[in-house]
């Protein structure tokens, strides 16, 4: 006889007392490199590669600062709720692109601090950066609960917006040439319909963004599309991305930064799962539906 699903209050996007699970063991061996903005911590991945991670606020986002020779590439700017620009020219004294891996609000709050700004082209992310978002689009995010420490200096949580900004549509296939380093961006649908991801090929480094990280991932929650369609869309995504990428080192957008690329695998073989009929683990008090795995969990509407 199969077990019915545990039905319970919607912990299925934020699970209580997320927060207990802080320090994250995986930093205590990466090297912390001391900014004066405090919502932020810093920690170098490579000699020319940071992670710019906000584990004050639920999401645990982390933004990448990527130094070449000639310019940096940020790989999106977090909540923009602290001031990630400052963080960054405390980094660097290159000249700063950003790239959004998606135009979710988590990756997208600080790219109005920048001049110079690529997204995904497509029309979901020429809608979203074009109008910002308000606070009332906001206000779920800033609820109690949701920061695990005092908010950055000057922000307001009643008043959290993002700014619209001006930006430049990077197709699939773009190539970011920074002086040593090369990144290629890829279409990945799934997560949003406008997700991406950054592949180093030189260093066999794939930049996931939203695509896969070791937590809860959102199966397109805001599309109204059937959600078994919009699993086949991210289980083919991630199955072709295992062809190729397998053997490359995974640089995740939240919680901890790095995993090995047969997470690719094992992501693409849980949609199949799910795809196929399996239960899920909790139905929260919206009707999310929580999948878990081993490593990460999958959710859907």
């Amino acid at each position: 006889m199969q077990e019915t699903a545990v039905q319970k209050p919607d912990s299925a996007m934020q699970p209580e007392h997320w927060y207990d699970a802080l320090p994250r063991p995986a930093y205590a061996s990466l090297e912390r490199v001391p900014v004066t903005e405090d919502w932020f911590e810093v920690y170098r991945i490579q000699p020319d590669l940071y992670a710019i991670y906000e584990p004050g606020h639920f999401q645990e986002v982390i933004s990448y600062l990527i130094t070449g020779s000639e310019k940096a590439l940020l790989v999106d700017t977090g909540l923009g709720m602290g001031n990630i620009r400052k963080v960054v020219e405390e980094l660097t004294s290159l000249s700063v692109i950003v790239m959004n891996t998606h135009t979710h609000f988590d990756h997208i709050g600080g790219n109005a601090l920048f001049d110079t700004v690529y997204a995904p082209d497509h029309p979901e992310a020429r809608r979203r950066l074009s109008a910002g978002a308000t606070a009332a689009e906001l206000a779920a995010e800033v609820t109690e609960g949701s920061n695990a420490r005092p908010w950055p200096e000057g922000f307001d949580p009643a008043h959290y917006t993002i700014a619209p900004c001006a930006f430049t549509p990077a197709p699939e296939g773009t190539v970011f040439d920074l002086g040593g380093w090369k990144l290629r961006v890829i279409d990945t649908p799934g997560h949003s319909p406008d997700s991406i991801m950054l592949a180093e090929d030189d260093r066999k480094l794939l930049f996931t963004g939203d695509t896969f990280y070791p937590a809860a991932l959102y199966v397109a929650l805001a599309s109204d599309r059937p959600v078994p369609e919009l699993l086949k869309i991210y289980q083919g995504t991630m199955a072709l991305l295992a062809k190729e990428f397998s053997g490359y080192t995974l640089i995740c957008s939240h919680n901890e930064p790095v995993r090995g690329g047969e997470m690719l695998g094992k992501t693409a073989d849980a949609l199949a799962e799910i795809l196929a009929g399996k239960e899920p683990d909790e139905i929260g008090s919206a009707g999310l539906r929580r999948y878990e795995f081993d490593g990460f969990a999958v959710i859907t509407r």
